[in-house]
């Protein structure tokens, strides 16, 4: 009798802790998606209109590229309903091991999120990782951009500094001749 009175209980409790569920967040990521560049930008990110609370998600956009890198995201929220996410993590890294880190910029109704690089990446695929949570059920989006701009060859150096030295050869010859006449 005692054998089935705790047999009994170890049902019920194992089917109240079923019945309750376990309360945890979603993953609301996509996949890893290819960014296209127009005019040397490109443009990304996701949007939640059937997600809940405490869902979270972990975007990565890929891109190759060389060059002066800049990125950017913002998440905005309508201030007169709540903050409806927020924006954790910003980063751009490559297979390499290069990483760098977003910087936040400001948080609440705005996230926004900004990186550059010092100097120019070298070719390589590289991935951009936007990471957060979702604050409330209300539809919500972040987007963002990537700028990869061409750094000039050291061969176009070299002719620039040519050019203008050339310049400034024939500006003081222009000069010189100038003074013979008066």
């Amino acid at each position: 009798m005692v054998k089935l009175k705790s047999l009994i209980a170890a049902g019920a409790l194992a089917t109240a802790a079923l019945a309750s569920g376990v309360a945890s967040a979603a993953d609301v990521s996509h996949g890893a998606q290819v960014l296209s560049f127009n005019n040397g930008t490109a443009i990304f990110g996701n949007s939640f209109t059937s997600a809940s609370a405490g869902d979270t998600f972990a975007d990565t956009f890929t891109f190759s590229g060389t060059g002066l890198l800049s990125a950017f995201v913002g998440a905005f929220s309508n201030p007169l309903l709540s903050d409806a996410i927020e924006i954790s993590n910003f980063q751009v890294f490559n297979s390499a091991g290069f990483s760098l880190d977003g910087t936040k910029w400001s948080q609440g109704t705005a996230d926004v999120w900004g990186a550059s690089s010092t100097g120019a990446i070298h070719s390589d695929n590289y991935f951009v990782l936007v990471t957060g949570k979702l604050l409330s059920s209300a539809a919500t989006a972040y987007a963002g951009t990537v700028t990869v701009s061409a750094v000039p060859e050291p061969e176009t150096l070299a002719m620039l500094a040519v050019g203008l030295g050339m310049i400034g050869f024939a500006g003081r010859r222009r000069n010189k001749d100038a003074k013979k006449l008066f």
